[in-house]
């Protein structure tokens, strides 16, 4: 029953992301793969971020279309994430799903009974839900986080400031960072804090002390994760810009027919990675440093 529940979960998932243009063909069958086992993990909070994370990125994404077409060389209506954005966000989330699973509840006899998030026990099962979880929860902070930051931060009335100089740059410049979009990366990671504390509400774990503690610790994820992302933007992908059409060009742009050199001016970074590496890296960095950090301190 669970795994047919599943199913028609993340397949409806899937046509409402096909529906609302937030996916394309490739974006809503990787969706899928993700959602699967996330969603027929028995602990709700695996599916609980999840879908936090994509909701509010979807309705983000679509917030403001005019201004972010006319910053955006490689803007898409609605979003349209394929596979690869898909995956680039949702793969480390997937991993770590599948490795609590295995080495927690599958240890703890199929349950989640007796195991709470930094409960101070010196137990090592105990310490690893913990870890894996934080490491989980900072993995989507990040990507909401991020990507709450890049929807949000291109209304900020003044130009960001890239962040490895302090230099004003164009909008949609990467690595740039405002005021608006730090915030917003703050507020993006604090909500999926919140979430996965509302998670924990038929258990015995769940106090007032537990929600402020996951709200801080997802609040800080979100931020570290979206610098990290920032200073990886900045100097191991290019931002080019587009003196005639006033935007910032899409990764690893080349000359088009009728362009001149002169019309495409490098803004920051060397050509390294892409995007959708950076934010692999990104929430990759910020999962491994949360599920440290809970190890030892919590």
């Amino acid at each position: 029953m669970h795994i047919l529940a599943t199913t028609i979960l993340y397949g409806g998932l899937a046509y409402h992301g096909l529906k609302k243009k937030s996916l394309s063909l490739s974006g809503a069958v990787a969706a899928a793969a993700v959602c699967f086992p996330t969603f027929s993990h028995p602990f709700i909070l695996f599916m609980t971020v999840l879908l936090t994370f994509y909701l509010s990125s979807s309705k983000l994404t679509k917030v403001g279309t005019s201004t972010k077409k006319k910053l955006e060389e490689d803007f898409k209506e609605g979003g349209q994430r394929n596979a690869v954005q898909v995956f680039s966000n949702g793969f480390t989330g997937t991993v770590i799903a599948c490795l609590h699973y295995m080495l927690v509840v599958h240890e703890n006899k199929g349950s989640m009974e007796g195991l709470c998030f930094a409960d101070s026990s010196t137990n090592w099962l105990s310490r690893l839900n913990t870890a894996l979880l934080a490491a989980y929860i900072g993995t989507y902070a990040c990507c909401n986080g991020d990507t709450w930051a890049s929807e949000l931060g291109v209304f900020s009335k003044s130009d960001p400031y890239l962040i490895t100089t302090l230099r004003p740059v164009p909008k949609g410049t990467n690595g740039g960072i405002s005021l608006i979009g730090t915030l917003a990366s703050i507020a993006g990671g604090a909500v999926i804090g919140l979430i996965a504390a509302l998670s924990h509400i038929s258990s015995p774990c769940f106090s007032l002390g537990l929600i402020t503690r996951l709200v801080v610790f997802a609040s800080v994820c979100g931020f570290i994760g979206s610098m990290i992302d920032s200073v990886l933007g900045a100097t191991l992908q290019r931002s080019t810009f587009n003196k005639k059409s006033g935007q910032i060009t899409q990764d690893f742009r080349r000359l088009k027919k009728g362009e001149e050199k002169t019309d495409l001016v490098v803004v920051s970074g060397w050509e390294v990675l892409d995007n959708h590496q950076i934010n692999f890296v990104s929430s990759l960095l910020t999962g491994v440093i949360a599920g440290v950090v809970a190890f030892i301190a919590f």
